[in-house]
């Protein structure tokens, strides 16, 4: 189940809600939301729901063992099964790909793998990167000591499986939630939080269904097409595609936000704005904030942070690129990155004497071309390759002047609509109030004119 769909938006959320906020059922506000999860995440296929189930169940159990805080054994046990499942279900097709097996046949081409090809059609569970490193993060904090008050099962429970974060992220930590889950018996809605949900709600939809979906339906003949590409095509490819992963993830993530707070629940913010970042370090600041700050804690520090520097970046970015993906495309792209923090980091002092605007103009130009490495497998990249270096020569595709206009809407709404202003500062007058409730209302008119046609979001399948 996704957000965007009718089911979603007229049947199981409103029931959900209705649930929830029914006095006799306070005491029991939990188990509803667990319940609710599990069937949101369980719709897709039941043996990726029992996955769920077992790390949620094998990590809890053994971090409640008095002996866990600072037992790396114990702590090994509990990160290595979820670590295993993630394996298997994401990267064991990739990796018997590069040790030489094929679907068919063993590396040296003569034996057939009969009953083995199910190894290369493993249904990857849908959110299954975002979940485990949740849980794995509860284990190692649990270890480290810093969980001060241990959740009950059933709130440890809704903290992986709470379905606005489920399958897309924020990566959430147990302290930034856990005040909020052992109050839901007596939480109560004020006009404000709602106002502030449902802004959140409509304009991560908007974002979602009609920018960034909107801007697929233009990119899709360029993609299909790059020996065709001229360079108008290749412009609008570049920064078309950097525009819609960004109003996906992004719409998501303010989805996922407004979601949780109508149950009384305040996710962290995953988005600050990437792409008026000054700097490739910056971007990273700002972009999927929850996954840059879990790999920063949970990986580069205990590498040795700033003291190999170099190496560490280059470990950290890998990881995030397949992190991402099982591709060696990912992989490249989460070194690129590295390249480009490395390459700032030297030349900091130099970089900072350009004008702000060359410098934020500058890193988003190269943070799109490095998407690229998601659109394309490497005989696409090869195509693109060879009509840059041929001068992008080729017949050109035709382009509508209302993709144009969307990338101008995408670029207006990038740099000069802040949601979250907007979101969190509730209007005081009735004026404003009817104002923005119209504009809400008409957002969300306008965005079910085309969830019909909505695309899955990006991030689902990380």
């Amino acid at each position: 189940m996704i957000f965007n769909e009718f089911s979603f938006l007229f049947l199981f959320l409103p029931i959900v809600l209705a649930l929830f906020y029914i006095p006799v059922l306070k005491p029991i506000r939990q188990i509803l939301l667990i319940l609710a999860s599990l069937i949101f995440y369980g719709i897709a296929g039941l043996e990726h729901l029992v996955v769920l189930i077992f790390d949620i169940a094998w990590v809890y159990g053994l971090t409640r063992l008095r002996r866990f805080p600072g037992n790396r054994i114990l702590l090994s046990i509990a990160v290595i099964p979820p670590l295993l499942a993630l394996g298997y279900y994401k990267y064991l097709g990739f990796i018997l790909s590069n040790l030489g097996f094929s679907s068919h046949f063993l590396p040296d081409g003569g034996t057939e793998m009969a009953g083995l090809d199910f190894l290369w059609d493993i249904a990857l569970p849908a959110g299954v990167s975002f979940f485990t490193f949740q849980a794995i993060s509860y284990a190692i904090d649990c270890y480290r000591r810093q969980v001060d008050n241990p959740p009950s099962a059933s709130e440890f429970t809704l903290f992986i499986t709470f379905f606005p974060q489920l399958v897309a992220g924020p990566i959430v930590r147990y302290d930034q939630v856990s005040d909020a889950l052992s109050r839901l018996k007596s939480y109560v809605p004020t006009s404000s939080s709602f106002f502030t949900a449902i802004t959140y709600i409509t304009g991560g939809m908007a974002m979602k269904v009609l920018i960034a979906d909107g801007l697929s339906r233009s990119l899709a003949p360029l993609v299909a097409a790059p020996n065709n590409l001229d360079t108008i095509n290749f412009v609008f490819l570049v920064f078309g595609y950097s525009f819609q992963i960004y109003f996906d993830f992004y719409g998501y993530s303010l989805i996922a936000i407004g979601l949780a707070l109508l149950f009384g629940v305040r996710l962290p913010t995953n988005f600050i704005r990437p792409y008026s970042a000054l700097n490739p370090q910056d971007f990273w600041r700002r972009w999927h904030v929850s996954l840059s700050y879990w790999i920063r804690d949970y990986l580069y520090k205990p590498l040795g942070g700033n003291t190999h520097y170099i190496r560490n970046i280059l470990i950290i970015f890998a990881v995030c690129g397949l992190w991402h993906g099982a591709a060696w495309t990912f992989v490249i792209w989460g070194l690129y990155h590295a390249a480009m923090v490395i390459t700032f980091k030297l030349s900091a002092r130099w970089w900072n004497l350009f004008p702000r605007i060359f410098q934020i103009v500058l890193t988003f130009s190269l943070v799109s071309l490095g998407w690229l490495l998601f659109v394309f497998d490497f005989n696409g990249l090869s195509e693109i390759i060879s009509l840059l270096g041929r001068g992008f020569s080729g017949v050109g595709i035709a382009q509508p002047s209302q993709d144009w206009m969307l990338m101008v809407i995408a670029v207006v709404v990038c740099w000069g609509l802040r949601l979250e202003t907007i979101a969190e500062n509730p209007p005081q007058t009735y004026l404003r109030s009817a104002g923005l409730a119209l504009l809400c209302t008409l957002s969300f008119a306008g965005t079910l004119l085309f969830v019909g046609v909505s695309d899955s979001f990006i991030y689902f399948r990380f």
